[in-house]
């Protein structure tokens, strides 16, 4: 009997394992990047200056009191390159957030501008934006998807298809 016992338990121990193993279950936000639009080469009179990319973001959810809405919270965080030698510390970008499944009062796309200072030195800066709020209904909570993405410009993305996801190794020292 006690091995019978014992050999139930294991199965049951096994299969919880993978239970918890096969999925993301209760992941809030869930966000996500298509590679398509999730990185920008800046040109500049005619030469490549900067590529910045889109390379994760952080995030939670939460309840606002204030709103009583549930919310996800995000921060992009991004790479941006330097591709030329240049005295151009300042680069400009934005980005957005866009849902597309769900109940149409959470639908929708929102833009986001960022500035950010490079010292004329640095050839690759690491940069987390600042947190945006994202309404999500509570009953997704744990299945509401979340696109971000760079705003690019149909030149831009033609740009993107013609040289791909590369990555560029133009300074030269």
């Amino acid at each position: 009997m006690l091995k019978k016992i014992i050999a139930f338990l294991s199965v049951v121990f096994i299969s919880s394992c993978s239970y918890w193993q096969s999925g993301d279950y209760n992941i809030c936000p869930r966000v996500q990047i298509n590679r398509d639009n999730a990185y920008l080469t800046q040109v500049v009179n005619y030469k490549e200056q900067f590529q910045i990319s889109l390379i994760g973001h952080e995030g939670f959810c939460y309840f606002d009191a204030k709103t009583n809405q549930h919310k996800a919270r995000i921060s992009a965080l991004f790479e941006i390159k330097r591709l030329r030698p240049s005295d151009e510390t300042a680069v400009d970008f934005a980005y957005y957030t866009s849902a597309v499944k769900g109940p149409k009062e959470f639908l929708g796309k929102k833009t986001y501008y960022e500035h950010v200072q490079i010292p004329a030195d640095e050839k690759l800066v690491e940069y987390k934006s600042r947190p945006v709020d994202v309404r999500i209904p509570e009953s997704m909570k744990y299945s509401f998807d979340i696109t971000l993405g760079m705003v690019i410009s149909p030149e831009e993305f033609k740009y993107n298809k013609r040289t791909f996801d590369i990555n560029y190794k133009y300074y030269n020292n």
